[in-house]
């Protein structure tokens, strides 16, 4: 079966919750991780201050100048830990597989817990630099648009909560391999109170 994975979701949990760093992979979070780690990076979220809209607007410009580099705006995530689990699609696709169903269920649990309830999320969205910068930039927000509308059609999430970001490949996990398939991510960061 021919797949391509977008990878990984962060879900912003503290480096306690993982014995060790952040920046770890697993397939799957517990209700209680992440209710734990959201709530704890939302504390820290609310200094960050994150314009998904200029994040947007700057990386379009990056790709129509042809400009290299991360992107200088997601400095502001850097602030916030997390660790990663994983949300798998179809190549070139943004329906979420059946496999990963559980893991939205769990992250739909968290985001509906009463310590959660008045907090909003960016759902970034991340591609390895297999294909154009542009098309990478379209499938991210494809991707994230999935997590989101899932969250909030299946699970009930408040969609005024989510606010869906893609990245394309401008924020790479490795960027000493591009290409690599941990760089396919979507990432859930707490960005503090609506």
């Amino acid at each position: 079966m021919n797949m391509r994975y977008l990878g990984y979701v962060a879900v912003c949990l503290t480096a306690s919750v993982l014995g060790g760093g952040t920046g770890h992979t697993q397939n799957q979070i517990t209700y209680g991780q992440a209710v734990q780690g959201l709530v704890q990076s939302g504390k820290a979220a609310g200094k960050v201050g994150i314009d998904t809209a200029a994040i947007r607007a700057d990386i379009q410009t990056r790709i129509n100048a042809n400009a290299s580099g991360p992107e200088p705006m997601m400095a502001a995530f850097a602030k916030l830990p997390h660790f990663i689990v994983q949300i798998q699609f179809d190549l070139n696709s943004d329906v979420i597989r059946p496999e990963s169903w559980v893991t939205m269920g769990r992250i739909a649990d968290a985001l509906h817990n009463p310590l959660l309830l008045g907090n909003r999320f960016v759902i970034a969205g991340n591609t390895d630099n297999t294909g154009s910068r542009q098309s990478n930039l379209d499938l991210s927000q494809r991707r994230a648009d999935a997590v989101a509308e899932m969250l909030v059609t299946v699970f009930h999430v408040d969609q005024a909560r989510l606010l869906p970001l893609g990245l394309g490949e401008e924020n790479p996990f490795d960027p000493n391999n591009p290409a690599d398939g941990v760089n396919r991510r979507v990432e859930l960061f707490n960005i503090g109170p609506k």
